[in-house]
């Protein structure tokens, strides 16, 4: 087969509000070193990354880089276009107006107050605060009440924001719909949501599948045996397919990257048109789903990535030896872990953010490196048993059997054994740049869109991968680069 890699890379955006603005100088920083490094290495025309994966405010980031690529034939200017676009979201909040005197005389009296935030702290505060009541023009409204119907409880009311102003910034800055396809060169842009009837996770996808349509299939995979079909009449090895189809012929919409985007609570549901299974007349039929942010579920959507890169490359491409590598550069941004443990009612509401919507693909990847450790066991063991005598009709008749587990796993695919064994997982290196926990921290600090926040957030990000460059390289190779020397703290 042409054109296959040995090793792809990609980009995973995490979600976390206005701190997306961390992979703005994340993502200006590592498109340096890997374009320098390309050239030093003389691969020439390599993409800067193969995949982009995102998660709610990732989701956002990740379409303006892929439409950049795709309306523009080169990731030149990528990151100027995503920095442009944070730039034009953002807003100076009163706070941003009097952070002079403010500081000032909050620094006064923080002197007499034992455990005071700092004053960076408490202008975040007090711009989020501003935000949450009166919206961030560019981003969204400011908020709506609902009163409460069901309990008549007066101080029950829900209040939510409308997303039209981010759907406006972002239709601004990215030319949906967006339909990619490797033979092309292009980037494959993927976005994860929640299914909010099913609760289950939904990835929506640039690239064709293998009956060359764009679509995303989740849920149960129905068995002809589920369905109440005779077996004389219909295969019970057959599948009849994915509970719900979603399709886009002409590629990922703008109302696909909201789904993913679509905060609970804060955002009202993104519905989405989808083929859903009715059991009863064994058809699929049009109904409407509701979404919610790919956060729930899949804030750092590793698995995902990895699991339908392996799709890709042995359902459509056909290749039956190990995929190519992939590598990851995976940015965080909730903390993983902190220094102190806070005592205080803000601080506490800001770690039980930060844990609930930290990465957790660790395990995940784990996981996907031992099973492609398993599969590469099983070909050893095949090799053997060829030297030893062993037919190759008998092994075939083995690997065309179904597993135990046929019929049995819940939203995959019924497969042999065969399947199972080929297209081999291959996970190359996972680098991991988190975002560091900060005394200037808030719990409201996904909504604060100041305009001096956001400039801090693209300097951290840019900061923390150059430091990163730095530690395993050295200096010499970040000042090749054309990198800026890290920061003395």
């Amino acid at each position: 087969m042409k054109n296959i890699p040995e090793v792809e890379r990609a980009l995973v955006l995490q979600g976390g509000g206005s701190l997306g603005a961390y992979e703005v100088g994340a993502f200006k920083a590592a498109y340096s070193f890997l374009k320098y490094r390309d050239a030093e290495m003389k691969h020439k025309d390599r993409p800067i990354f193969d995949i982009v994966a995102g998660t709610s405010i990732g989701a956002i980031n990740a379409a303006i880089l892929v439409s950049h690529v795709v309306e523009n034939k080169t990731w030149e200017g990528s990151a100027e276009r995503l920095e442009e676009f944070w730039n034009y979201i953002s807003t100076e909040s009163m706070s941003d107006k009097f952070s002079g005197p403010m500081m000032q005389w909050w620094n006064y009296w923080r002197q007499f107050f034992q455990g005071a935030a700092t004053s960076e702290a408490a202008r975040r505060y007090y711009s989020a605060m501003e935000f949450s009541i009166w919206g961030v023009p560019k981003v969204f409204s400011s908020p709506h009440t609902t009163p409460d119907t069901k309990f008549f409880d007066l101080s029950n009311r829900w209040y939510r924001y409308s997303n039209k102003f981010l759907k406006d910034s972002l239709e601004r800055f990215a030319k949906f719909p967006i339909a990619t396809s490797h033979d092309d060169n292009q980037p494959r842009l993927l976005l994860t949501a929640v299914d909010v009837l099913d609760g289950k996770p939904v990835v929506f996808d640039s690239y064709a599948k293998k009956d060359g349509t764009l679509k995303s299939e989740y849920g149960r995979y129905i068995m002809n045996k589920d369905t109440g079909y005779d077996d004389d009449e219909y295969d019970e090895d057959a599948g009849i397919g994915f509970e719900h189809v979603i399709r886009y012929p002409k590629g990922i919409t703008a109302d696909h990257v909201l789904a993913s985007a679509a905060v609970p609570v804060s955002y009202d549901y993104v519905q989405l048109e989808a083929e859903s299974y009715n059991f009863k007349t064994k058809n699929y039929e049009q109904k409407t789903r509701y979404f919610w942010d790919g956060g729930l579920l899949a804030n750092t959507p590793l698995a995902q990535l990895i699991i339908l890169h392996r799709q890709f490359w042995y359902k459509v491409k056909g290749l039956k030896e190990s995929v190519p590598k992939l590598g990851v550069l995976l940015i965080n941004l909730h903390p993983s872990r902190i220094d102190e443990i806070p005592w205080d009612f803000d601080g506490v509401l800001n770690r039980n953010i930060d844990i609930t919507f930290a990465d957790k693909s660790e395990r995940d990847q784990n996981v996907l490196l031992i099973v492609a450790d398993a599969i590469g066991l099983s070909k050893k063991l095949i090799d053997i048993a060829k030297s030893h005598g062993v037919k190759q009709s008998v092994i075939d008749d083995l690997l065309d059997t179904f597993p135990e587990s046929h019929g049995k796993l819940h939203g995959v695919e019924s497969m042999k054994y065969r399947n199972m064994v080929e297209g081999q997982f291959n996970i190359g290196e996972v680098i991991r740049i988190e975002r560091k926990h900060s005394e200037n921290e808030t719990s409201k600090k996904i909504f604060d869109f100041s305009s001096n926040t956001i400039k801090q957030l693209i300097e951290n990000g840019y900061d923390d991968v150059v430091n990163y460059i730095d530690t395993r390289f050295g200096h010499q190779y970040l000042k090749s680069a054309g990198l800026q020397e890290k920061k003395q703290s």
